[in-house]
């Protein structure tokens, strides 16, 4: 076999392999996950204790599905808030940016205010904001 044939034959075998590698990486599961369903009214979905989380502003915890973020001083429940984890634009995993005070989906870059109001695209809707109360040091979202 000459040399031009065999690059020839490898570089055509070459040509495949990379096309698909490429079509695997561009073609992440873009399959929704489903967000967390509304909670029937009233029902705790997470309980902190103010006594050892959430000490300091910009702290935040991210569990059962919730974030919850101290957005002041004071342990009243609007020193708080609270949202489902889930971006609303496709379910995907959001995380509270404290050096920013934003929350953020890494899955497209979707980013949120501190209210929950969406700040950079592609979501189009805010969080689902969840409901706090705060007794002493417990802290109940709803």
């Amino acid at each position: 076999m000459e040399r031009k044939e065999f690059l020839s034959k490898i570089s055509g075998g070459l040509a495949v392999t990379c096309v698909a590698c490429m079509m695997a990486a561009c073609s992440k599961d873009e399959t929704p996950t489903t967000p967390t369903p509304p909670a029937p009214t009233g029902t705790i979905l997470l309980t902190l204790n103010l006594a050892t989380q959430l000490l300091a502003v910009g702290d935040f915890v991210s569990d059962q599905g919730i974030i919850v973020v101290r957005k002041a001083t004071g342990n009243t429940a609007a020193s708080f808030a609270a949202f489902v984890s889930a971006c609303p634009h496709q379910g995907r995993p959001l995380t509270f940016r404290k050096a920013s005070n934003d929350f953020f989906c890494a899955t497209h870059g979707s980013t949120f205010s501190i209210a929950g109001a969406v700040t950079v695209a592609p979501a189009a809707n805010p969080m689902t904001a969840r409901t706090v109360d705060v007794s002493g040091t417990t802290l109940n979202v709803r």
